[in-house]
């Protein structure tokens, strides 16, 4: 019986099969307790017009557009994500290249369709597949997002061929000297960080950019005025507050922490520059 996944690769570290518990390269997900306790600590939560203090549903709105902005913008996905995608068929690719495709998204977890068709509507309920490529096959490298078909073990390469590029249609393809066909290939992935296993330095990421967000909208509020004095009757009395100097240095450091972790997590996962196969 046909396995229903390939099997799940570690993200990071990339091709790890061991690893000790120390140093601890996991952190869970921020909460408003932790950003209240971490990059946020010493900081007065609280309105200095009105009293009112920064609520945990505020910091978790922060929190969830920190992680939605590094998503968008690395591409990279904080849990892991389901993606069914259609690819186009290329006899050269299929055949001198051992299927090799690049897919829209990483670092890839696992596999668990790999089908060919030659008409539209691939992965609809109710339609089936062409050719249903047994995940035996399929060799990952999740890093690079690549897909490529590989013989199992004990498995003839004349007997992979055979056993791949089989029916009836496919053979009136290649017959008529087809080489492409428009989203032949359709391909089942999981993208992300598994439950429990996002690297410290996202976490990182994710709390200082929810600081930066929330000092740069509610600072204002938390920091109007450096100093306050009231007289009554000949008789002052003054008092001063971290003021705005404290918030704009606070954001200037926050800022350019959470640049270095940005510029880490571009080079680590590849999302520096966009590389592809030509």
């Amino acid at each position: 019986m046909s396995i229903t996944k390939t099997p799940t690769i570690s993200p990071f570290p990339a091709f790890e099969i061991e690893m000790e518990s120390t140093p601890t390269r996991f952190h869970a997900l921020p909460t408003p307790a932790t950003l209240r306790a971490g990059v946020l600590f010493g900081i007065p939560l609280r309105s200095f017009l009105t009293g009112e203090e920064v609520t945990d549903e505020a910091l978790q709105r922060f929190i969830d557009e920190a992680i939605s902005e590094i998503e968008h913008t690395l591409d990279l996905y904080i849990t892991p994500v389901t993606f069914r995608e259609r690819h186009d068929f290329n006899k050269e690719l299929q055949f001198w290249s051992w299927g090799y495709m690049k897919v829209a998204h990483g670092p890839i977890l696992d596999l668990s369709k790999f089908q060919l068709t030659f008409n539209n509507g691939s992965g609809a309920p109710g339609s089936f597949p062409l050719i249903d490529i047994p995940l035996e096959y399929i060799h990952i490298q999740s890093q690079e997002q690549t897909v490529q078909l590989v013989p199992a073990n004990g498995v003839t390469v004349s007997g992979f061929v055979a056993s791949i590029y089989s029916g009836m249609a496919y053979h009136a393809l290649a017959s008529g000297g087809i080489q492409t066909w428009p989203g032949a290939i359709l391909v089942e992935y999981r993208a992300g960080f598994p439950e429990g296993q996002v690297p410290a330095l996202l976490v990182g990421l994710i709390e200082n950019m929810a600081a930066i967000k929330m000092l740069s909208v509610m600072g204002p509020i938390l920091f109007p005025h450096n100093g306050v004095s009231i007289s009554i009757d000949g008789t002052s009395q003054s008092t001063s507050t971290l003021g705005p100097a404290f918030l704009q240095n606070r954001l200037k450091d926050l800022q350019g922490l959470a640049a270095q972790q940005m510029e880490a997590a571009k080079g680590y996962y590849q999302k520096r520059f966009l590389i592809d196969f030509i």
